[in-house]
């Protein structure tokens, strides 16, 4: 087989058989209908969720295989897949692929509902050869998969008018090819981030763990980052593949709102998985005391946090604990401290972590020296020229004394490896609830789809008989009319 037309099956002695040119039913010189004889892989959808440590490139280093789940129709007919990732065709692995059903498609039984999973990898050198020789058969048998590939180019255009889910750089325009030997089928992947909110009192640190942990994975703001302010109420981002959000802090006065509108949000997640929270991190300042609450049902003081972690138990998403603010505590009290919090929230080890989301400064007595008053005349930056002249000068110890120490960020890189670790741990979960929510969402699709078909044809149908027999009342008329007519004419 070969890429020119004429020689595929002997094209050039097909003229001297005319019974069979008319048997397989050449309608165009060079056409073949093999449409009713060969029968096509159809795909329904084409699932993934963006790797962990995304970058931007697929197969670079540090970042999770590109895993893409693809259902449909009679796939096991497929020998090659090819993906597309912003116009580069990049490698691909199938990870599993469906066995031959026991049935045949002559016995009018449905087609089984078949799964294949593949990791996509680095972007080739060059194209595929196979892909274009697809695309040479494809042109010419206009007929093989025509009714798939318009359901499918349907389904792809209504489907990027209704997209709600937040893509990283990279995958904006993301295609799948599954190949038999007469036929080709393409889908667009549905592609979706996984959503990590952080949650906390006032004062708790959110917004400079927010910033820290952006600047870390080097994010890719989804707002200008320019007028992102630390008053803002609502601060959103991505980094390392994960999408952020930050909201206000929980106001401990009107607690119970603030718990049913948690609640809220967090069904509307599992109702629309574009806006599922995936994960929590709760956010505690390692300087404030945990304020408490009496539970109804309970004698013991309970942390007013739990009454909103509970509801995200409840639903099984899972949590971690981010303790800031690490180094206002001293260093031998440290231990205990965090223990405490640990203790109280309920929280392991292996889920908690320690950090300084900014720059801590410890002042130093480089300034103790100088009098109160000439400190306090600082008018623009500059002190008063009378006061620091009069002020006692100390030239021999002021360079031994201590200067301000800035202790740096720490422990951010360890709480971005423990979000992955966690929501590694669920992502064969998140591919499969992916999957079931965009087959159930297109099988819909299509049922409507149907359903209007069906009503446009009785429709049709009915002005149909409703013309034929306002014709045939005319006609009846019309008849009885020239019949009385020709009856008077007679003597």
């Amino acid at each position: 087989m070969n890429d020119s037309a004429s020689s595929f099956f002997g094209m050039e002695q097909l003229q001297q058989f005319p019974h069979l040119q008319q048997w397989l039913g050449l309608s165009v010189a060079g056409a073949v209908e093999l449409g009713h004889i060969v029968e096509s892989p159809i795909i329904r959808t084409a699932t993934s969720i963006v790797p962990l440590g995304w970058n931007g490139i697929p197969g670079e280093k540090n970042t999770d295989q590109l895993k893409v789940d693809i259902t449909g129709f009679r796939l096991h007919l497929c020998s090659l897949v090819h993906a597309q990732v912003n116009g580069k065709w990049c490698s691909t692995t199938v990870e599993s692929f469906p066995s031959a059903p026991v049935y045949s498609s002559g016995d009018g039984e449905p087609p089984e509902l078949q799964k294949i999973r593949v990791l996509v990898g680095a972007p080739l050198r060059r194209p595929p050869k196979h892909h274009t020789l697809a695309d040479s058969l494809m042109s010419m048998f206009p007929s093989i998969n025509s009714e798939t590939d318009n359901l499918n180019r349907e389904n792809s255009m209504t489907s990027s008018h209704q997209e709600k889910y937040i893509r990283p750089e990279g995958l904006s325009d993301f295609f799948v090819f599954c190949t038999s030997d007469f036929s080709t089928a393409s889908k667009e992947v549905h592609v979706r981030t996984r959503r990590v909110r952080l949650l906390g009192l006032e004062g708790a640190g959110k917004t400079s763990l927010f910033k820290a942990i952006l600047g870390h994975g080097k994010s890719i703001h989804t707002t200008d980052t320019e007028n992102l302010q630390a008053e803002s109420d609502f601060q959103e981002g991505i980094a390392g593949g994960l999408f952020y959000f930050d909201q206000p802090g929980v106001n401990l006065q009107e607690l119970a709102i603030e718990a049913s509108h948690f609640k809220n949000e967090l069904w509307r997640g599992i109702r629309d998985l574009s806006r599922k929270t995936d994960l929590i991190i709760l956010v505690h300042n390692l300087s404030h005391k945990i304020p408490r609450y009496n539970h109804p049902d309970s004698s013991e003081q309970n942390p007013a946090l739990s009454l909103l972690l509970d509801e995200a138990k409840a639903l099984g998403i899972p949590w971690v604990l981010a303790i800031t603010n690490k180094f206002s505590v001293s260093a031998h009290q440290q231990r205990a401290v965090i223990n405490t919090v640990i203790q109280g929230y309920q929280a392991s080890l292996s889920t908690t972590e320690v950090v300084n989301s900014c720059p801590y400064i410890m002042p130093g007595a480089a300034t103790a020296s100088l009098p109160w008053g000439v400190m306090s005349e600082n008018s623009g930056g500059r002190m008063g020229v009378q006061k620091l002249l009069s002020a006692p000068m100390d030239l021999v110890r002021r360079p031994f004394r201590r200067k301000d120490t800035v202790l740096p960020v720490e422990g951010v890189d360890s709480l971005c490896h423990l979000i992955h670790r966690v929501l590694w741990s669920h992502e064969e979960a998140s591919l499969e609830e992916l999957a079931s929510d965009r087959l159930s969402l297109e099988l819909a699709r299509e049922h409507a789809m149907t359903l209007d078909k069906k009503d446009s044809q009785a429709k049709a149908l009915t002005s149909a008989a409703v013309g034929a027999s306002l014709g045939a009342g005319v006609g009846v008329i019309l008849a009885v009319v020239m019949g009385a007519a020709s009856a008077l004419r007679k003597p």
